[in-house]
């Protein structure tokens, strides 16, 4: 990071170097003239400088030059940065005394005598040409007012809308430029002691803002109290506002300077840290950093460097800071606008939820219809044939032989259709509470397979298992045995007279698992997706005599145990359920125990965590002879797991599970 910053800066230092090499060179390209030289008309159409002064005694400066002949009067025009500076013996052109009035003799050689502590920076020229950059000098400084008073506007407005710190501050510095430019425009003789105190404060507002702004931006926490750079911070703060309001300009540039290579080294870190958006801001600045450095030049009367007058007005219309504030701006529209964007875009989305969740509701509405329909079709049946029976039973009593098969079967039915429908009203209140104990999941799928093979022997369907293998897991056994009744009883429902159902039972990849293999009519890839759904039934089945809500309640018990149903299906060829552990449950799920959902009306059971808990996973030590149910679990608590058991957490769990088993 700190090498980043390194470049970064070398390479802004670069760049300002660049910038202010090229201004010294269209410096030098302008007119310049040495004492007893013959001054040409294009010289003073441009406004000379002149850089030949001859010091003729302490404190007294001579310059001689020889005017065209058709040239009857010159203006001499004063560098604000020499008003220490008294020509003798000239007429002032008006009441800000910076250029005077020089009237060459046609032929002859003219003297300009002046009284000055240092070498003294003058121009020469016609007065058209004063006049015409005069008028240049007060629209720049007119433009740049305006410039800055609308960027203010700007930034008011949104600030009125959005007050956030940010631009607060870029609306402060904003304000310093805004009063430099109209104290620098406003006349002098009205304005003394406002522009004195306004050029007093100038220096170290003007320092001092930039980094505020710019750290501000880019979202740089400054220094605060209480903290090891606070005093610090404190100190230099200080120091600029002293050196700024100094009354020795070197000290003032130099201050100005400092502070801003330090808003450099800020963009620098910025642009470091990969913010690229800093690139706005550091471009600006740069180009501002070149300007001032050019602009301070003659503060320093470098032997190299004379200003000239084109340069001298440009400064004085205080431009150079307009590209470090347009930076800004565009900085600060670029962030507000991706975040207009941003807000347009979450709206989107919004309405897009919106629009989603809409119409799932009319889905699960025309759903719970469609539910209803179905209930009342399935109950309205089998009512119809018991109430024909029992009218057929008062009419012939002799008839109940016959009859009682149909209405025995007829009130199963019933019977199982209010039981899947009370349970899988449960299911969706989230009020079914599983009791965690060791199952035995090869005794329960054999147990399963025997209670299903009269239904299976009356449909002429053979039904096959292999459950050799010994599958101790974790689980309720009442919820498991029920998910293990639907997917057998569904495959023997939809398997033809002859064909054959499969229940295999074996661990694969330290799971246990359990397929149902049939020889049905099979699902159709279409239909698969919704084949868990409540009242689904296949496109091949037109006779049915379910309830539609087996495998529904089957998949939502086995996600209660962290497991999952998959299924495999051709048409024409059968399917195959696999009951499993799902791939979830092997990280968070697993460290939580059970993570089924409690009814509010109930209270919280909490189910210890086993550190290593897996649902229908590798098979578990046999406990010892004897026991009763449950002491399994407790033997592989203690027994197995004793160093885990040492860990806080899992004690107190154990002495919680101990007093539920209790």
């Amino acid at each position: 990071m700190r090498h980043k910053t390194s470049g970064y800066f070398l390479l802004s230092a670069l760049l300002v170097s660049l910038i202010l090499g090229l201004c010294i060179l269209l410096n030098l390209r302008c007119p310049q003239a040495v004492s007893d030289d013959a001054l040409t008309q294009e010289q003073l159409t441009r406004g000379v400088t002149l850089t030949g002064w001859q010091q003729t005694g302490p404190g007294h400066w001579r310059f001689a030059f020889e005017a065209p002949a058709d040239v009857p009067e010159l203006v001499l025009c004063l560098s604000t940065r020499s008003l220490d500076a008294v020509p003798e013996g000239l007429e002032p052109t008006d009441q800000r005394g910076e250029a005077f009035w020089v009237r060459p003799v046609p032929g002859r050689t003219s003297e300009i005598t002046v009284t000055s502590t240092t070498v003294p920076q003058m121009w020469l020229m016609l007065p058209d040409t004063l006049w015409h950059w005069r008028e240049l000098r007060s629209s720049l400084q007119l433009m740049a007012l305006v410039a800055f008073a609308s960027m203010g506007a700007g930034i008011l407005a949104l600030f009125c809308f959005k007050p956030k710190h940010e631009l607060g501050v870029f609306l402060l510095y904003l304000g310093v430029m805004f009063g430099w430019g109209l104290a620098v425009l406003l006349p002098a003789g009205q304005t003394g002691a406002l522009l004195g105190f306004l050029m007093g404060l100038y220096f170290p507002f003007a320092v001092l803002t930039p980094i505020w702004l710019c750290c501000s931006l880019l979202h740089v926490a400054l220094p605060r109290r209480g903290s090891r750079h606070f005093a610090l911070s404190v100190l230099a703060t200080l120091l600029f506002l002293m050196l700024g309001t100094s009354t020795q300009p070197v000290l003032r540039n130099v201050t100005l300077q400092a502070g801003m290579a330090m808003v450099l080294v800020v963009l620098a870190q910025a642009l470091a840290k990969k913010e690229r958006p800093a690139w706005y801001l550091l471009a600006g600045y740069i180009l501002t950093f070149g300007l001032r450095l050019t602009i301070i030049l003659p503060s320093f009367r470098f032997w190299f460097y004379r200003e000239s007058f084109p340069f001298y007005m440009v400064r004085c219309a205080r431009l150079y800071d307009i590209p470090f504030t347009l930076g800004c701006l565009v900085f600060v529209s670029r962030r507000y606008a991706l975040q207009f964007d941003r807000t347009e875009q979450l709206a989107q989305e919004l309405e897009a939820r919106v629009t989603q969740r809409t119409q799932a509701l009319q889905n699960e509405t025309d759903a719970r219809k469609s539910m209803m329909l179905n209930i009342f079709h399935d109950l309205r049946s089998p009512l119809f044939v018991i109430g024909s029976g029992l009218d057929t039973l008062a009419a012939a009593p002799d008839a109940l032989p016959a009859l009682l098969p149909v209405l025995q079967e007829r009130v199963g039915f019933v019977r199982r259709l209010t039981e899947d429908l009370f349970l899988a009203a449960k299911l969706e209140q989230k009020q079914v509470l599983l009791n965690e104990d060791r199952a035995r999941l090869e005794a329960l799928t054999a147990a399963v397979c025997s209670a299903c093979q009269a239904e299976a022997a009356h449909k002429g369907v053979e039904l096959r298992t292999d459950t050799g293998t010994p599958l101790p897991v974790w689980g309720d056994a009442v919820r498991l045995e029920q998910i293990l009744q639907n997917l057998v009883t569904n495959a023997i429902h939809y398997t033809p007279s002859g064909g054959w159902v499969t229940v295999v039972c074996a661990a694969e990849n330290g799971q246990a698992c359990v397929k149902v293999t049939d020889t049905g009519c099979g699902i159709a890839p279409e239909d698969q997706p919704a084949v868990f759904d409540r009242y689904f039934h296949t496109t091949a089945d037109t006779k049915h005599d379910s309830t539609g809500l087996g495998l529904t309640i089957a998949q939502e018990l086995a996600h209660l145990h962290h497991g999952e149903i998959t299924l495999q299906s051709e048409v024409g060829k059968g399917s195959i359920f696999t009951l499993s552990s799902s791939a979830s449950s092997k990280s968070s799920k697993i460290k939580t125990g059970f993570s089924f959902s409690h009814s509010r009306r109930m209270p919280r059971r909490k189910i210890i965590p086993l550190p290593y808990y897996m649902p229908f996973a590798r098979p578990l030590q046999e406990a010892p002879e004897g026991h009763p149910p449950g002491a399994g679990q407790m033997y592989h608590y203690f027994f197995v797991r004793s160093k885990e058991l040492c860990h806080g957490a899992h004690l107190r769990g154990f002495l919680h599970y101990g007093m539920i088993f209790l």
